[in-house]
């Protein structure tokens, strides 16, 4: 088992000026750090992820990128980079605003290879996205982004499957009905609309592959197609990926539930299956928030993950 830990820089540029935090993460036998290195919200300085990097390099430790690159779905009241030229905010099925998250667009996904490619330039040669790389919210129906630019890039692509009245109003039953209480015409334009959101997030995923440096993704608890996630397309555009998994369960409350332990199993499992050789896959041994789960619930997270088949333990 190699143990990882996450951290943003100024963390480890103050922790590791002290003599008993480097005691400790020998103690520890951290493997490494995954580093906060791109945020849509902010601009995390280059110099700083440099000096992160030389102070790792230095003692010992390898050094995973980490980047939020959409931000979360309703998540915190922080907004995302939304002036930049070319980025817009994705909207739902009633057309309204889903803050703070950005749509997938080809001016975001340039601009942040561009910060992958500073990323190489500085050493770093693997790199997470996370989970907030998805087309939607947890669960649900199957989702996107449904503002009018979005729509009306979806009618040029899929013309041929879609009927010539479309429009997001004809969308909204497809989307939000069972599969099985559809008729034939409407499960093709439901299906087109379900490719059409993997295709972005696979188009992400190979574009922002930079030479040099393994690219990977986090994959939400039981995130899956209806959220744009197609993890044997994103393979096959990204032979090498690496995968996260396994994010839930975040404190004592939620944890101690036998129905949630075996959800967290069942979720793991399914995408292990999925994603080849276990050496490219890590963990998400999420606590949120801090000391939400007792060290003891850790430890039994941290078994239930290596039980699953996980090697590459990730604590968040």
């Amino acid at each position: 088992m190699e143990l990882w830990a996450c951290a943003e820089p100024k963390t480890l540029l103050d922790g590791f000026q002290s003599a008993d935090f480097r005691k400790r993460m020998k103690e520890c036998r951290i493997k490494g750090f995954l580093i906060l290195t791109v945020d849509v919200s902010r601009e995390i300085p280059l110099e700083e992820i440099a000096e992160v990097k030389k102070i790792l390099d230095s003692e010992g430790y390898g050094l995973i990128g980490c980047g939020l690159p959409l931000g979360h779905p309703e998540g915190l009241d922080t907004p995302c980079y939304t002036y930049h030229k070319g980025w817009h905010i994705r909207r739902d099925i009633n057309n309204r605003e889903v803050r703070w998250c950005n749509a997938i667009t080809p001016q975001l996904i340039a601009d942040l290879r561009e910060k992958l490619v500073q990323q190489r330039q500085l050493g770093i040669n693997k790199f997470f996205w996370d989970d907030d790389l998805r087309q939607g919210n947890h669960e649900g129906d199957v989702q996107g982004c449904f503002c009018d630019a979005c729509l009306a890039e979806f009618a040029e692509t899929w013309k041929n499957v879609i009927p010539k009245n479309f429009s997001r109003e004809a969308l909204r039953p497809v989307i939000v009905r069972k599969p099985e209480s559809l008729a034939p015409e409407q499960l093709a334009l439901r299906e087109a609309w379900v490719e059409f959101q993997c295709d972005r997030i696979t188009s992400f995923m190979a574009q922002t592959t930079v030479e040099g440096l393994q690219n990977g993704i986090m994959v939400m608890h039981n995130g899956d197609r209806r959220h744009g996630i197609d993890i044997p397309a994103i393979r096959k555009a990204v032979p090498d990926c690496l995968f996260r998994v396994g994010e839930y369960m975040f404190d004592d409350a939620m944890f101690e539930i036998p129905e949630n332990q075996k959800s967290l199993t069942d979720s793991i499992l399914n995408h292990m299956a999925l994603m080849g050789d276990p050496k490219r896959i890590f963990s998400e041994s999420t606590v949120y928030p801090h000391g939400a789960l007792t060290p003891e619930n850790l430890r039994q997270k941290i078994i239930l993950e290596r039980k699953c088949g996980l090697e590459n333990i990730n604590l968040m």
